[in-house]
């Protein structure tokens, strides 16, 4: 069993560069098998120009200019981290999917092998009033590579409507206002088989 890697504290600039156009090329040619990318592949783009931009700058040894760059460089390593999760989850352990969308592979980490667990606490909170929205939080698991938010209006027979997300919190839009809610979340691991917390409820305002 394997899983991705990026090996961004081994790469140069320039190589880590060539890393992401290789990721979002690749990507943008499988929209069947990442058909909703999270992040999205444009915010991919706009973090690798910017630090595209900024190592330009920075080559002329000006302070500023390379403080920059590496706070530019953290942000694109941070997007690809956050993109590695969630073709993890799309391959469900099939290495050539990973591939398939640039990424490296490594030994997976064999201690988050198996079921994951129930997810614990989900909490819903509504927003403002007239703003259709809740927000969702869960406990964070160290061996989960998406998180997936479930909801429906209470007391229906309505099939589970979802929402992946790469941290242990979620905004939900577009509910209908002044009904009620139930939620529930799952971990998704190494096994992305799904493990669903008890339901939480909450009114919509």
């Amino acid at each position: 069993m394997s899983q991705l890697t990026i090996n961004d504290k081994d790469q140069t600039d320039v190589q880590l560069m060539q890393t992401a156009e290789q990721i979002a090329t690749k990507m943008a040619k499988e929209t069947t098998l990442f058909p909703t990318p999270v992040p999205t592949l444009a915010a991919l783009d706009a973090a690798l120009t910017a630090f595209r931009n900024s190592a330009t700058e920075a080559a002329y040894r000006d302070t500023r200019a390379i403080m920059i760059r590496k706070q530019k460089r953290q942000d694109l390593v941070y997007i690809l981290k956050e993109l590695g999760k969630y073709v993890d989850t799309i391959a469900n352990n099939d290495d050539t999917i990973v591939l398939a969308a640039g990424f490296n592979l490594r030994k997976a980490n064999s201690s988050y092998s198996g079921s994951v667990p129930k997810a614990q606490r989900p909490i819903a909170e509504p927003d403002q009033v007239g703003s259709g929205r809740i927000n969702l939080k869960t406990e964070a698991w160290p061996g989960a590579r998406m998180y997936q938010f479930q909801y429906r209006v209470k007391g229906s027979e309505a099939a589970w409507a979802s929402q992946l997300s790469t941290k242990s919190t979620c905004i939900l839009n577009g509910l209908e206002t002044f009904k009620e809610y139930e939620f529930r979340v799952s971990y998704l691991g190494i096994d992305p088989a799904p493990n669903y917390s008890d339901t939480t409820s909450s009114f919509v305002l």
